[in-house]
């Protein structure tokens, strides 16, 4: 009777266990081939990146400091958008949130839906939008926020620098 306990607490933990250690797994590879794939991408456009930021399973942003231009990626059913723009060209950079207000329990509560950094030109009214975090592709935030504020303050930089050399 002993046995056959053991032998069913066994088969009910691998049944819970091996999902989880099979998702963990295949996200780790999807991690890792979008990794792969955007370094081969900023080489085929002859970009030299050497501080890539990757975040959940879809998104990655680079800047080639040499030929100062940004390279951004997200993954869309495994379909790569890449965006690659020259920071020379670029006039403004800020943080955009979009949230949403609801209530529970008689409280108002907050939650953030996006989170995109919008980049806007010299030359043109448009404006590129980079998106960092979206509710409907990662349910949990991670380190967004200090990506976009660190990624800001680089582009921000780089429009300041070269306001000063001009």
């Amino acid at each position: 009777m002993e046995s056959t306990s053991t032998i069913i607490g066994v088969i009910i933990v691998l049944i819970v266990i091996l999902p989880i250690l099979f998702i963990q797994r295949s996200q780790t590879n999807k991690k890792k081939k979008s990794k792969k794939r955007f370094i081969e991408e900023a080489l085929k456009n002859d970009l030299n990146v050497t501080a890539p930021d990757f975040w959940g399973t879809y998104y990655a942003i680079a800047i080639d400091e040499s030929k100062n231009k940004l390279i951004y990626s997200k993954i869309i059913d495994d379909v790569y958008n890449t965006k690659i723009m020259d920071l020379n060209n670029i006039s403004s950079c800020e943080i955009v949130r979009t949230n949403r207000t609801f209530k529970s329990n008689k409280i108002f509560k907050t939650e953030t839906d996006k989170m995109d950094l919008v980049i806007g030109f010299t030359s043109s009214k448009e404006k590129e939008v980079l998106e960092f975090y979206n509710v409907d592709v990662n349910i949990e935030m991670t380190n967004e926020i200090a990506l976009l504020e660190k990624w800001e303050t680089k582009i921000k930089s780089c429009i300041h620098n070269k306001s000063q050399a001009a």
